[in-house]
This record gives structure tokens, C-alpha cells and sequence, in this order.
């Protein structure tokens, strides 16, 4: 979709559902049309100022940058190549802006009509005020996809990694109750549809990620040792380090490989796939980054779901969108589960990844006549 227009070179896209809520919100100026109608726009340049906050910060990181005004209020997209530092600077510049403006409107409110009746200009005002204060205090609520959530996810990131995805997403869905129920002692109809919305946004994902977890690949068990001079079970040190192991000199046949037991043999179907525990063990713990190479080393050796699953997270979580977009249009995307589109498509809905969205549409499109077929 092109962009409605532009605003110091960053595109503007506008959906018609934005009004609809900007309509919602200014409800209690039903009884006075002329307010009603200057409340639209009072919104629409309201919520635009604020993510064009988003898309500087942005720009001050070097990353590109684009605006989507929807019925949540607004998005701001760029680069997933962002430290999780930089996105937290990013995401408190639109509330540092709303703010702002809301101070101004409130200083020049008190020198337009002090202690009298506002005329139209001190209306205007007055509009701004809680335009820009409302809407910024509300977007420091910690619940994803609100600035606050964002703030307070790349936080958690920043110091702990992605192991604390699934508290994040209940903190926003008790959140989004505790609005609904803000809004139904205040009678606030707009802050209990958002909250709704919100609330129902991060329950999916919540469950998403619960279904996810049934997905994960399962170590393999670890070998007993034997007693004297036996290495099964072992993680070799290339294996930790992403290279491939040293070709090894074929022992020549003798007395003491004769009488060696076959139990004592290891082959090559009972080592261990380690590149695969390895990767999974770091994403595990956090470390995408350093996931992504074993995992890609044991879904090139041995191809499956499972493997596939654990890539595609891998490199989700570390942002390597494009690696993503190759595996989901190569020759193994077959291999891909609905599951792991499904989880995919949640996360680069989050992210604003169009591109990757299109590609998993796309997918399952094509799987869907052949699914109609055996059933």
C-alpha cells in the first residue's frame, strides 16, 4: 500500500479504522458537534506528532523509518537491526513527545484564559492538552504492542535475553484486565475497547508461545560413560565452536581393536547431534546470535521440522529476517510446520516485517489445496 503522504521524508500510511477510534475517543463531545469535529483533527496531528518522535529516534540509530496510523493509534516501523537499548530509547521518544506537547498546550492554555471561560482558541487548547497527556501516559502502560511494553521488553532483553517472553505477555494481559475494569468503574468507553484489544492481542501470543514450547526439539540424552578411556556422550570442542571437525587417521588394525567390544564402538549413529544440542542450548539461554550457526550446521545435515522449527526461531530472535525469508522460500521450506509459520507470522506481525508476512501468506496458500485434497 503507498503511502497517504509524506512528513520530512518519512511515509505516511493512514487506515480509515483510525477516525472510527479517534471518533470513539472524543464521544463525550457528541452534544456539542463543533467540538466533535475539531477533536478529529486535534487526534490525528496528536498521534501523528508523536510517531514522528518514534521515527527520529529512529533515524538518530540510522535506521529508515515508516508511519501507519491504525485503530490502535499509530505504528512507526524501521530496522530490526536496532540494539535493545537503542529500541528503548525509541520507544520512550513518542511519550517524551506527547508529553511535551501536553505541557505546552497546558502552559498556553493558562495564558489564553486565566481562571475564565475558554472561547474557541482556549477549547483548542484544552484539546491538545488531553490529546497529548492522555494519550502519552497511556502509552507508558506496560502492555506490548504500547510503548510502555515495548520499553519495559527491551529492558528485560538488554539484561536477561528472550527467556522471559511468556512473563511479559502476562504482565500485558493482566494489564489489559486491570484497564477493562478501570474503564467499567469509569464509564470510559474507549479506554475498555483499546484494553480489550490489547488484552486479546497478548493472550493469543501468549498461547502461541505455549504451543511453541511443545514444538521445541528435545535434547538427546546423554550417554553413560564408560568406565575407562570412553568419550560417548561428549560434546566436541569444534562442535562448541562452529567448526568442522579435523578428518581422523583410520587406527590400523591390532590386537587391542580386535578384541575391543562392540558396546565400547562408537559409530557414527550413536554420536550425539551436537551442533543441534549446542544450538538449542544457547537459544535456550538467550544467545540467538550464537544459535543460529550450529542449528543451521545440523538442519543442513539431518532436514526435519523440528530442526526447521528451532532455526526459524533462532533467527527471529537474532533479527536475521533475511536468512529467514531464504529458508521460507528455498527447497526446504516444505519442512516448515503450520506450527512454526504460525509463530513466524505472530512475531513479524509484531515486528512489522511485511515481506515475511507475505512469504508465510503465501506458504500456506499453497499448502491449503493440498491439505483440501486428503481431506
Amino acid at each position: 500500500m503507498k503511502p497517504l503522504f509524506h512528513v520530512a521524508r518519512t511515509p505516511v500510511h493512514l487506515q480509515p479504522l483510525f477516525f472510527l477510534t479517534a471518533l470513539a475517543t472524543g464521544w463525550d463531545f457528541a452534544a456539542e458537534p463543533g467540538r466533535l469535529a475539531m477533536w478529529l483533527p486535534v487526534v490525528f496531528v496528536s498521534v501523528l506528532l508523536h510517531e514522528l518522535a518514534h521515527a527520529w529516534a529512529l533515524r538518530r540509530f540510522g535506521s529508515p523509518a515508516s508511519i501507519t496510523l491504525h485503530e490502535l493509534g499509530g505504528t512507526t516501523r524501521g530496522s530490526d537491526r536496532l540494539t535493545h537499548r537503542q529500541s528503548a530509547w525509541v520507544s520512550l521518544a513518542g511519550p517524551a513527545a506527547s508529553l511535551l506537547v501536553g505541557g505546552l498546550a497546558w502552559w498556553a492554555s493558562d495564558l489564553a484564559s486565566p481562571g475564565g471561560q475558554p472561547g474557541l482558541g482556549g477549547a483548542l487548547l484544552q484539546q491538545l492538552l488531553w490529546a497529548n497527556l492522555g494519550w502519552g501516559l497511556f502509552n507508558l502502560l506496560p502492555v506490548r504492542p504500547l510503548d510502555g511494553g515495548d520499553f519495559v521488553a527491551s529492558l528485560v532483553r538488554h539484561r536477561a535475553g528472550y527467556r522471559h517472553e511468556r512473563g511479559l505477555q502476562v504482565l500485558g494481559v493482566l494489564t489489559a484486565v486491570a484497564l477493562v475494569m478501570g474503564a467499567i468503574v469509569t464509564r470510559t468507553v474507549w479506554m475498555g475497547v483499546l484494553a480489550l484489544m490489547l488484552g486479546f492481542s497478548n493472550g493469543r501470543r501468549l498461547l502461541q508461545r505455549q504451543r511453541e514450547a511443545r514444538l521445541k526439539p528435545i535434547t538427546p540424552p546423554r550417554r553413560p560413560l564408560a568406565r575407562e578411556g570412553s568419550t560417548e556422550g561428549a560434546i566436541p570442542l569444534d562442535a562448541l565452536l562452529g567448526r568442522k571437525p579435523a578428518a581422523a587417521k583410520t587406527p590400523e588394525p591390532g590386537p587391542e581393536h580386535a578384541r575391543a567390544s562392540p558396546r565400547t564402538v562408537a559409530s557414527d549413529e550413536d554420536v550425539p547431534h551436537d551442533a543441534g544440542s549446542v544450538g538449542q542450548l544457547l537459544l535456550d539461554s538467550g544467545l540467538a546470535d550464537l544459535a543460529v550457526r550450529p542449528l543451521q550446521e545440523s538442519f543442513t545435515r539431518e532436514p526435519s521440522p523440528r530442526a526447521a522449527h528451532a532455526l526459524a526461531l533462532a533467527l527471529l530472535e537474532a533479527g536475521r529476517t533475511a536468512e529467514l525469508e531464504s529458508l521460507l522460500s528455498g527447497p526446504q521450506a516444505p519442512l516448515v510446520s503450520d506450527e512454526t509459520l504460525a509463530a513466524v507470522d505472530a512475531r513479524a506481525h509484531v515486528l512489522g516485517h511485511a515481506t515475511l508476512t507475505d512469504r508465510v501468506t503465501a506458504l500456506r496458500r499453497g499448502r491449503a489445496p493440498k491439505s483440501d485434497e486428503r481431506g
